[in-house]
Parts: C-alpha cells; structure tokens; sequence
C-alpha cells in the first residue's frame, strides 16, 4: 500500500477531478481490493469533501498501515508452527515404517527358530525304549491318528522294516476327507532310508483326522 499522505492527495485530486483518466482507473482497481478506500471514495462522491472527513481518513489508513506487520508477524509465527509440526509427523512416520521394516526382517530370519521352539512344545509323553522313542505333532492343530498316538507309535514299531537309525525325522503332510495322508514332505531328516521307510508307514497306516494339515516328529535311540 501507498503511503497515507499520497492516498488522501489522491482521493482529493480525485474528488476534485484533478486525476487523468488512467490513474483515476487505476484508484478505482484498487478501491476494489480495498473495501475502506472503495467506502471513503462512495461516501465523498456522495457528500464531497470534507478535510474533518479527510483527516479521520487519514488517520484510519495509518492504522491500518500500522497493523498490516503485526498481521504478517501472526500468519508467519502460524504457518511456522504448522510446519514445525508438518515435519514432526513425517518423521515418526518414517521411524514406524522402518520400525516395520526391521521386525518384518527379523520375523523372516529367524523363521527356522520357530520351528524349532513348536517341537518342544509338546504335551505328549516321550516312551523310551524298543528304538522308536516318539511319534508326536509339532502343533497344537495339527491333525491326529484316529486311533490315538498310543496306536499310531505301537504301529510304527511293528511294522518298520528297515534302518532304525537314531536320529529325529520330521514330516508335513495333509490329510484327505478319508483320512488318508498326502503330499508328504520333508521337513528334517538324515536317512533317506529311514524317510522313505516312514512315508510308506503314513500312506498305509491308520487313519487320521480328515481335511487337516499334520506336522509329526519321528524321534530314534
């Protein structure tokens, strides 16, 4: 904005019709982004011109002079803190993604320790003795032999051929709606002979329990 005094020479040249038509456009343009000038310039046309009304003009476009920095100073110290706390946001959702990330990761490295903890968690007795020690499943939901494990172990025993090798065989399977277990695969084991030998035993042996996954441990002395 123009300076005060310059403003009332000019709302009085204009008053008076002292202006040339293109500075008097040009005060009309800004009376219409000024809505105080657009007033003054209306009720002076209408009243002509008073210099009691001037000097109060006068005076009210030096307050507004005055207050236009301390309004900048408002809406810079406003759009400061909002941008203080724009960056503030960003930065912990950067440190909850990489949190994310990095636990995504661990969970995908140690996802052979896992399995190893579900084989200890176990309710099943261990028997000892005659070679075969256990026949047991790895989880909690895993399908069971119909006839109980008790059954499924003394059917082991009896009917394994070959290499009773000491060691630990673990086997994932499905179960079919007859109680049939296939897809059988290897999770862990040393003996090829001994796999072999126990997946002939599942595929011919008792029932278990139908449409259920199964993860079974096969534990050798």
């Amino acid at each position: 904005m123009t300076s005060n005094a310059t403003n009332i020479i000019r709302i009085q040249q204009y008053l008076k019709g002292e202006l040339t038509p293109e500075e008097m456009n040009k005060l009309e343009r800004e009376a219409l982004d000024d809505p105080f000038l657009n007033d003054a310039l209306e009720g002076y046309l209408q009243k002509g011109v008073n210099t009691h009304h001037l000097t109060l003009l006068q005076q009210r476009l030096q307050d507004r002079i005055t207050e236009q920095p301390q309004e900048r100073n408002r809406m810079l110290f406003t759009t400061q803190r909002l941008g203080i706390a724009a960056v503030a946001c960003l930065l912990f959702i950067l440190a909850c993604v990489l949190l994310w990330m990095v636990n995504t990761r661990n969970i995908a490295n140690n996802g052979g320790n896992q399995e190893v903890t579900m084989e200890l968690n176990t309710s099943d007795p261990i028997p000892s003795g005659n070679g075969l020690s256990i026949a047991r499943k790895l989880k909690t939901s895993s399908s069971s032999p119909i006839a109980g494990w008790d059954h499924f172990n003394d059917y082991i025993l009896e009917n394994m051929k070959s290499d009773r090798t000491k060691g630990v065989v673990i086997l994932r399977f499905k179960v079919d709606q007859e109680g049939r277990p296939i897809n059988i695969q290897t999770i862990k084991g040393a003996s090829y002979r001994q796999i072999n030998e126990i997946k002939r035993l599942l595929e011919g042996g008792p029932a278990w329990e139908a449409n259920k996954s199964a993860e079974v441990e096969f534990v050798f002395e």
